[in-house]
């Protein structure tokens, strides 16, 4: 322990017996509870004496990080990297050395350029002018056999702020939408906002993508491409038509921010879309209400059926009564037989044989 921790120490020991000789009740851990407020003030100021340090050996170290950056040697290159991330994940902002860092975009080894991505991802918004200077390797890493680096640089080129570079994102954004690689897809469904707030005047080519990426089979493609659709186009219900049914089974399988901003979409889709669903129709005029549009439809639907049954029932009341149905010619009330058919039949010939006697009888006579 140190002196300060010690002295703190001390003092709460003589504080606590001076309490005690007053005659005030101490708490048996109040000597302890003192000796940490001591300590986590030295700690603090301990903190923030390497706040300073920090800054200080930021200075010399970024001299070494821009001679490693400029190294010949893969692997001094790939130290500078490794600095500079390690700086960025405890937030300091190291744009300075964008220039240092893009020349590297076009070197071979996977590692360091995965790293220079990930950091031109970061700064290439703040920095367009010089990122646009390696507009020409973003697009040939587009044909890379890694996916992952198709899609970083993808995210790269989507993220220069330059009204001029709208035509070749967009032909990468339709070349990577038919990725075989998800990751891939999935940027290019991020890519389409990007490109929207640099040039809404590109929405109508946005929608084409948009709706082709809702038909993906993939959830995290699907799911970034709600999103898309909600920056884009939020108003284009009927791009939902022919995908209702696969989003709503595939929304189990989404992360959260997809469901959310799924569920927000379906709601208004069913909302808007849906005639509202009423199995039991109900009589307005009992309860004194006006009826619905729909529940008139059903009733002048239940109407003119009525009208139609009754007017068939008329028409067969009319014609020959050998035309009827079987149900109305049985005698008695039980299930229609062949035997019955038959007996039909007979009483029928027999009619017609009675019928063509009575006209010869007739011819005869004088």
């Amino acid at each position: 322990m140190t002196g300060a921790g010690v002295g703190a120490k001390m003092v709460g020991w003589v504080s606590s017996g001076a309490k005690a000789m007053a005659g005030e009740v101490v708490s048996p851990l109040a000597p302890m509870a003192a000796g940490a407020k001591a300590m986590g003030n030295l700690t603090r100021n301990a903190i923030s004496d390497a706040h300073f340090l920090d800054d200080a050996q930021y200075e010399d170290e970024s001299r070494e990080i821009v001679d490693l950056l400029k190294s010949v040697q893969n692997s001094q290159k790939l130290e500078g990297l490794k600095r500079l991330i390690a700086c960025i994940s405890v937030g300091r902002d190291v744009a300075e050395f964008f220039p240092n860092v893009v020349v590297n975009v076009a070197n071979t080894p996977f590692e360091v350029k995965n790293l220079v991505y990930i950091y031109l991802v970061r700064y290439a918004e703040r920095r367009p002018d010089e990122a646009l200077l390696s507009i020409n390797t973003f697009q040939k890493d587009l044909s890379d056999t890694n996916p992952r680096i198709r899609a970083l640089a993808l995210r790269v080129m989507s993220s220069i702020r330059i009204t001029a570079t709208v035509p070749i994102v967009m032909l990468a954004i339709k070349k990577c939408a038919l990725d075989t690689a998800v990751n891939v897809r999935k940027a290019a469904a991020h890519a389409v906002p990007k490109v929207y707030a640099l040039d809404p005047t590109m929405q109508e080519e946005l929608i084409e993508n948009i709706d082709q990426m809702l038909g993906d089979r993939t959830p995290m493609v699907v799911a970034s491409a709600v999103s898309a659709f909600i920056a884009v186009c939020p108003e284009r219900l009927d791009l939902l038509h022919q995908h209702y049914r696969k989003l709503c089974r595939m929304m189990v399988d989404m992360d959260e921010w997809g469901q959310t901003h799924l569920a927000s979409i379906l709601l208004r889709y069913s909302r808007t879309q849906f005639c509202k669903v009423d199995t039991h129709l109900r009589e307005p005029a009992a309860f004194g209400e006006d009826p619905t549009p729909l529940e008139q439809d059903a009733q002048a639907a239940a109407e003119k059926e009525k009208e139609e049954e009754k007017e068939d029932s008329d028409g067969d009341s009319d014609g020959d009564p050998t035309t009827l149905p079987k149900k109305v010619l049985t005698k008695n009330e039980g299930f229609y037989s062949d035997e019955d058919e038959e007996e039909e039949k007979k009483e029928e010939a027999s009619a017609r044989k009675g019928s063509k006697g009575r006209n010869k009888a007739a011819d005869r006579s004088p």
